[in-house]
């Protein structure tokens, strides 16, 4: 019986350790990947693998030279345009996450106070 009670006690403060993170209030959510971002990435991962499989079926002998080099060609442009269009998506995500860092520091200074710089004790 005791044993019984111990473990039920055990079992209790484990899970309550575990599970205290997800239902831990004041925690902030990382926001999501915006969706052309999101969308951006997955394209770029794509094309880097049918770039990776056309290498491969070219040095297997499964293609010609020129249907090699237009369809690795092909999806290099696009490649290309998704990298370019990735840049300027990735700099506006960036730019929004700067100015919530720049916004969160703020708020730290704020409610931090100012220390005096000789005895360390709040003005």
């Amino acid at each position: 019986m005791t044993y019984t009670i111990l473990l039920l006690a055990l079992t209790v403060v484990v899970f309550s350790f575990v599970l205290r993170p997800l239902v831990a209030p004041g925690r902030r959510r990382l926001a999501p990947v915006p969706a052309p971002l999101a969308d951006l990435l997955a394209r770029r991962s794509y094309l880097v693998d049918a770039i990776r499989d056309v290498d491969f079926d070219y040095s297997m002998g499964k293609v010609t030279q020129s249907e090699y080099e237009s369809t690795r060609g092909r999806f290099m442009r696009e490649a290309a345009e998704v990298l370019r269009d990735l840049d300027q998506q990735s700099g506006t995500f960036n730019a929004k996450i700067d100015r919530e860092i720049a916004e969160l520091q703020a708020l730290a200074r704020k409610s931090a106070g100012t220390l005096d710089r000789a005895d360390g004790h709040r003005e």
